[in-house]
C-alpha cells in the first residue's frame, strides 16, 4: 500500500497496474475507519467497548468474506459491484429498521418511557438492545451482500 505518495498512485493507476486486490487493502481501510470513527473519544459506557471490537471484526469479516466471493467467482469490477449492490441493501435496511423502530418508540412515548422533552440517558439494558441491534443489521447486510455476490460473480439468474 502506498500511505503518502499520491503521485506515485495516480501512476500506478494510470498505467493500469493497479489491481482490485491492490484496490481491497484501501476499501477495507477505509471501511475500518467508517466504522471506528463514531467511537473515537466518545465511549460513554462499557457496553461501547463491546460494541467496537465485535462490529470491527464483523466489517473486516464481511468485506473480506465479499471480496473472496467475488474472486471465487468471474472476479470483475468489484468496487462497481459493491457500491451498487451496498446501496440498495442499505436502503432496504434502512427501510425495514424504520418499520421495525418507529412503532417502537411511538409505544415508548406512549407509555411514557421516553420522554424527549427531557434530555435522557439510555439504560444499560436500553443500550445493549440498540447495540444488539445495531451489529445484527450490520450482520444481515453483509450476509445480503455475500448473497448478492456470489449471485452476480457467477452470473447465476435468479
Amino acid at each position: 500500500m502506498i500511505w503518502f505518495n499520491l503521485k506515485k498512485l495516480e501512476r500506478k493507476i494510470i498505467k493500469n497496474e493497479f489491481s482490485d486486490e491492490e484496490g481491497f487493502k484501501y476499501f477495507l481501510g477505509t471501511s475500518i475507519i467508517w466504522f471506528l470513527g463514531p467511537f473515537i473519544g466518545v465511549a460513554e459506557s462499557p457496553i461501547d467497548y463491546i460494541e467496537l471490537p465485535i462490529g470491527l471484526g464483523i466489517t473486516i469479516w464481511g468485506s473480506y468474506s465479499i471480496f473472496k466471493v467475488n474472486a471465487s467467482g468471474d472476479g470483475k469490477d468489484f468496487f462497481k459491484r459493491f457500491f451498487a449492490l451496498s446501496w440498495v441493501i442499505g436502503i432496504k435496511l434502512l427501510v425495514i429498521g424504520l418499520i421495525i423502530l418507529v412503532p417502537l418508540i411511538v409505544l415508548g412515548i406512549m407509555l411514557g418511557d421516553i420522554d424527549y422533552a427531557e434530555e435522557s440517558v439510555l439504560t444499560l439494558t436500553e443500550e445493549f438492545f440498540v447495540i444488539t441491534f445495531s451489529l445484527l443489521f450490520l450482520i444481515v447486510y453483509y450476509l445480503l451482500l455475500i448473497k448478492s455476490f456470489r449471485c452476480v460473480s457467477q452470473n447465476d439468474k435468479r
